[in-house]
């Protein structure tokens, strides 16, 4: 009996440990970063010219070295591996740490890595690749650099070329590098449209460690089967754009967006292209109230309020998009004002009939196409005029009341009299026709748009007098987006 009650007790802990080890089992995630290379033996390994030169110096060199249909290239290695360190070697120890052994004690010598390049951003990204000696790049069959010429590896940022790429798409990548004699090495980084357009010097609240200029290889742009989509913090991507462009997805809602400094963050976002086509995400959103006048500091200070409202629901909220996220095109959606609002056939900016119907401003390069935070934006801009009030889509004569005179359209308008305004519409009539700059601004009487001083609406419309045309004239819900 004691014998069977043993033999029970070993089956029962042997059972319980393979219930407990089975899920650790048998699970082997695939490398996100898949790289492949090819490693050749050149000039019949002992600096044979009689094929091709040492040296390349033209992309036809490069290709005949490449070519083994040439007795003097042999393939002698090819693999895969999840290593950008492949990308960025300049002796063999780092090369044998990846299982590469380059022939003939590293002379004569050539090698081509492909793999998938997946921007974050959209832009013109900057490219450098330096290597001793040849070598070139090409995305997606195009010629971005191409270095045919007998060197040391020189410093990042010696051999440049850039290309515009949009993100979230797929774009395949080969570098090559040959190597005659003398030391070898081959480094290629990049640097996004966002990291290019940074700035030198940072605010306390933007530490330097937020974004580099300096050169980098971002191993998320290296993603061969990209998960980040916004689905949880885990797989917070980089912005709403980018979940529309990687995953075709165009359905609005509450994502994760992987901010700098702050890191994964709730954020509505607008996937749906009706808007210019979409990719927005809320950086602030005003019931019909004063909480976001002009001279309030959510324009300009690193602050949020009411930040887990991220739905499209009345409210006050700000986000940290606005104080963290590199813009470079602003909307707005107004919706409590319909896209037809006095009879309007256009909607404002852009027609909404058919998806949200309300009425909506836009206005891409908003800061000439440099990205920046909104609230260093607003902290800087100043009287930025976009040109004649009447002529903007978001005015239109059928919203917002106007003036003969000053007509301004712009950001962070400001004058002697009440009428600043973050985001909008400045009117006078004391000198008719006369158009921003040359108007009287001394004694506005009207003002609309966002971030007003007038009434202190967070957003409106408001008339003191003298109108030539009477719109809404009262404070509006409004919801603002950034991308």
């Amino acid at each position: 009996m004691r014998a069977l009650l043993l033999i029970f007790f070993l089956i029962k802990c042997f059972l319980a440990e393979a219930q407990f080890i089975a899920p650790f089992q048998g699970v082997q995630n695939q490398p996100k970063v898949q790289l492949d290379y090819w490693m050749y033996n050149t000039h019949a390994g002992n600096g044979s010219t009689n094929q091709y030169p040492v040296v390349a110096a033209s992309k036809a060199d490069m290709d005949n070295i490449f070519n083994t249909n040439y007795s003097n290239t042999t393939l002698v290695k090819s693999g895969k591996t999840s290593s950008s360190k492949i990308l960025d070697w300049q002796s063999s120890t780092e090369l044998n740490a990846l299982g590469i052994t380059p022939p003939n004690s590293g002379t004569f010598f050539a090698m081509k890595v492909q793999g998938t390049f997946i921007p974050e951003v959209s832009g013109n990204y900057t490219f450098t690749l330096e290597s001793d000696d040849a070598s070139d790049l090409t995305i997606n069959g195009t010629a971005v650099i191409s270095t045919y010429l007998g060197q040391a590896v020189p410093a990042l940022g010696t051999h440049v070329g850039s290309i515009n790429l949009t993100a979230g798409q797929k774009y395949s990548f080969e570098a090559r590098m040959q190597q005659g004699g003398g030391g070898y090495g081959m480094r290629l980084f990049w640097k996004s449209p966002i990291q290019a357009a940074a700035p030198s010097s940072y605010a306390s609240q933007l530490p330097a460690n937020t974004y580099f200029q300096s050169w980098t290889q971002n191993l998320q742009e290296l993603v061969s089967n990209p998960d980040m989509d916004g689905s949880s913090a885990a797989k917070a991507a980089p912005s709403a754009k980018y979940i529309q462009t990687a995953f075709n997805n165009y359905t609005d809602g509450v994502y994760w967006i992987n901010l700098p400094y702050v890191g994964p963050t709730q954020l509505y976002c607008l996937l749906n292209s009706a808007v210019n086509g979409g990719g927005w995400m809320m950086m602030m959103k005003a019931t019909r109230g004063t909480t976001f006048s002009y001279f309030s500091t959510y324009w300009t200070a690193v602050n949020t309020l009411n930040p887990s409202a991220y739905s499209r629901a009345d409210g006050d909220a700000k986000f940290d998009a606005m104080n963290y996220f590199y813009a470079k095109d602003i909307m707005a959606l107004w919706p409590d004002i319909a896209w037809n609002a006095n009879s309007s056939t256009t909607g404002g900016s852009v027609n909404t009939n058919g998806s949200y119907g309300v009425w909506c401003w836009l206005q891409n390069n908003f800061n000439n196409g440099i990205r920046i935070t909104p609230i260093n934006f607003f902290s800087s801009a100043s009287k930025l005029f976009f040109g004649d009030a009447k002529s903007y889509g978001g005015w239109n004569g059928g919203v917002f009341s106007s003036q003969s005179s000053v007509r301004f359209y712009g950001f962070n308008y400001t004058n002697a009299s009440n009428a600043q305004v973050r985001w909008g519409f400045a009117w006078n009539e004391n000198a008719p026709l006369a158009l921003y700059p040359t108007g009287d601004e001394g004694s506005n009487d009207v003002s609309g748009g966002i971030g007003m001083n007038y009434g202190s609406y967070s957003a409106g419309d408001y008339i003191a007098c003298c109108q030539d045309y009477t719109g809404i004239n009262r404070t509006a819900r409004v919801e603002i987006y950034v991308r």
